[in-house]
């Protein structure tokens, strides 16, 4: 993968029109996410096959002369499990083959701007909390997944990242957390707070109940994070 990139995307087809067409549509609409990435184009499956180890995002035509897409797919998907491919097509006989081989979404040609957003927007929601955060239990570093992070509280010189089963430290600041973290996934309520909104057990007026630990949200914080937790609940839930 690209250095410093959240997810590497990537479009195939034999068509060399059609690769910088789809790739700059791709490119405009990622360009208004808060995702970092890297866009790689393909004219041959073969030559896809061989960067297939670090894309998490494809768009794949399936009717490709060297090779179909529907066999270049498989074939993807036994080099990297998590790929998430797209298929591109006019063909509706196409869609139970796709089936087969895990197809996430289809687009269909002629390519519509709306549903290629759509995709990637879905592609974006199965990607959150995917990217890892360091922290320390007992002087060992682990990655965690921001998905398993429950909160995190303000100590007086670290942070404590609290899992389910477990409570790490880093001496990253709460401000740097912040920064970090995804911010459609994470709200700081409090000073001494940052919660995954996706953990939230109850939310009452003045709080919220996490892993059955009540956390107060700052009074200054209230109307912003009720905003932001209706969105979460309405957009990603």
């Amino acid at each position: 993968m690209g250095q410093n990139v959240d997810f590497v995307a990537a479009v195939c087809d034999d068509e060399k029109s059609i690769v910088e067409m789809l790739s700059q549509t791709v490119d405009d609409i990622l360009k208004e996410t808060q995702k970092t990435y890297e866009i790689r184009c393909f004219c041959s499956g073969s030559e896809l096959l061989k960067q297939a180890s670090d894309i998490q995002l494809v768009f794949l035509d399936i009717e490709m002369p060297d090779c179909d897409g529907l066999t270049i797919g498989s074939k993807i998907h036994e080099i990297n499990p998590d790929c998430t491919i797209i298929m591109a097509t006019g063909r509706e006989d196409c869609y139970k083959e796709a089936f087969k081989i895990q197809a996430f979404r289809f687009v269909t040609k002629p390519f519509d701007r709306n549903e290629i957003a759509e995709a990637i927007q879905a592609f974006l929601d199965s990607f959150r909390g995917e990217n890892t955060i360091e922290a320390y239990y007992n002087r060992k570093l682990y990655k965690i997944k921001e998905k398993n992070i429950l909160y995190i509280r303000a100590m007086d010189s670290y942070s404590e990242i609290v899992l389910s089963n477990q409570v790490l430290r880093t001496n990253e600041s709460m401000a740097n957390l912040e920064n970090i973290l995804d911010p459609s996934l994470f709200y700081r309520i409090h000073k001494q707070y940052i919660i995954n909104m996706s953990a939230i057990e109850k939310f009452c007026k003045g709080y919220v109940i996490i892993n059955d630990t009540k956390l107060d949200i700052s009074r200054r914080k209230k109307a912003e994070f009720e905003a932001k937790y209706l969105e979460y609940q309405m957009k990603f839930r």
